[in-house]
């Protein structure tokens, strides 16, 4: 679906200069807002709208570490849209090779309201594209 390349930095790391895992959740959410402004919807723009984004559920399943200043790459696939967005990262080091994976989901929150709403017709678009592309 979306990929981009990283650096594991001083501040993603532990003592032991290994990834936290903070930090992979933090990949896996700017991941998305680099997904949603690809498809013209800046943070800016959200915020216009009101809208803004509300962090659910996450789980975690870490198979290798990503060491400081290691290159990686973050994949984010394999989601479903419903009232939620669910969506799933996957983190790989320079040799390809898989190292962890966050399934994380999200809801659209309405910053006047404030409560959560379903996922706007205009985003749920492009996500529909994307999961139609995939099949």
């Amino acid at each position: 679906m979306i990929c981009k390349n990283y650096v594991v930095a001083g501040e993603d790391v532990n003592d032991f200069m290994v990834m936290e895992n903070a930090a992979y959740l933090s990949y896996t959410k700017r991941l998305l807002y680099h997904f949603l402004f690809e498809n013209g919807f800046s943070r800016e723009k959200l915020n216009t709208f009101n809208l803004g984004l509300q962090e659910r559920n996450h789980v975690l399943v870490c198979y290798q570490n990503l060491m400081f200043t290691e290159p990686f790459f973050v994949e984010m696939k394999h989601f479903s849209v419903d009232d939620k967005i669910s969506f799933k990262s996957l983190f790989f080091n320079s040799k390809k090779e898989c190292c962890a994976e966050v399934t994380k989901e999200v809801e659209w929150f309405d910053n006047i309201k404030k409560e959560a709403i379903a996922v706007p017709k205009q985003i749920l678009l492009h996500f529909t594209e994307h999961q139609n592309r995939r099949k």
